[in-house]
């Protein structure tokens, strides 16, 4: 289930989409436009360039309304992800507050940046999916090599923030930490088509593994693969659900 703020024409087609796509989805209605990211790619080049507009300004009774929710339908759901930015004006503890209104048993996913990432962690967060600058950011120091991240997720873990950390590392893949674990998935080589989405198929790819009854490990992979797969495909296309289980395939033979 997809919990969303939709406001005017653009709104509307965002949720057109999801249900095109057979995604059950529930948009919470807004007053001000749901905004726009344009993303250019200039062909004799093949640089791209993206463009991405502030959120509308949420009043107080809708960013209510979006809490409500999320305490509505959690109750019913193993896993609840939360991601993206935060509209102007929406405190930086937003995220916080929606962990707040969940049962400790739902497993929390976190894919967020800046000061929302802070204070998101201030509350017990099952999966983080952060990238290198990110984590530097949580644990104030800079992450500059494999022994850093490591020790960086372990700081955030043995506090009891974080069960389980998905370092992204860009091409390089991703690294699984948890309280007695730790692997480096190295990602496939493809050819980059568009970057678009690659970070998103990260969380997508391995919520959908768990969802499966995956381990930790396995779901890691499957993230990877997503991410890796979702950059063959031109502008803002997805990755391929067949591209991402042959790439899966590979690199549980690879890693």
């Amino acid at each position: 289930m997809a919990i969303y703020t939709a406001g005017g024409i653009i709104g509307g087609l965002l949720e057109r989409l999801l249900s095109d796509q057979g995604i059950r989805n529930r948009p919470i209605t807004i007053s001000n436009n749901t905004r726009e990211n344009v993303i250019i790619t200039e062909i004799e080049s093949d640089q791209q360039y993206r463009f991405g507009f502030p959120g509308p300004e949420l009043t107080d009774g809708e960013q209510q309304a979006c809490l409500d929710a999320v305490s509505k339908l959690v109750s019913s759901q193993k896993c609840l992800v939360l991601s993206g930015s935060l509209p102007p004006g929406v405190p930086d503890d937003f995220f916080g507050r929606a962990i707040e209104v969940m049962p400790k048993e739902t497993r929390v996913v976190l894919d967020v940046s800046g000061n929302a990432l802070k204070r998101g962690v201030e509350q017990s967060v099952s999966l983080l999916k952060p990238n290198q600058r990110e984590l530097g950011t949580l644990v104030g120091r800079e992450i500059e090599s494999d022994q850093d991240a490591r020790d960086a997720s372990h700081q955030l873990i043995d506090c009891g923030k974080v069960q389980a950390m998905m370092l992204s590392l860009g091409r390089a893949g991703l690294m699984l930490v948890t309280g007695d674990e730790q692997h480096r998935i190295h990602a496939l080589t493809v050819k980059i088509q568009s970057k678009i989405g690659a970070g998103d198929g990260i969380v997508a790819g391995a919520m959908l593994a768990l969802q499966r009854g995956e381990s930790l490990l396995d779901a890691a992979r499957f993230a990877v693969a997503c991410g890796s797969v979702a950059v063959m495909t031109p502008g803002t296309q997805l990755c391929r659900p067949e591209d991402a289980e042959r790439s899966y395939e590979e690199l549980k033979a690879a890693n």
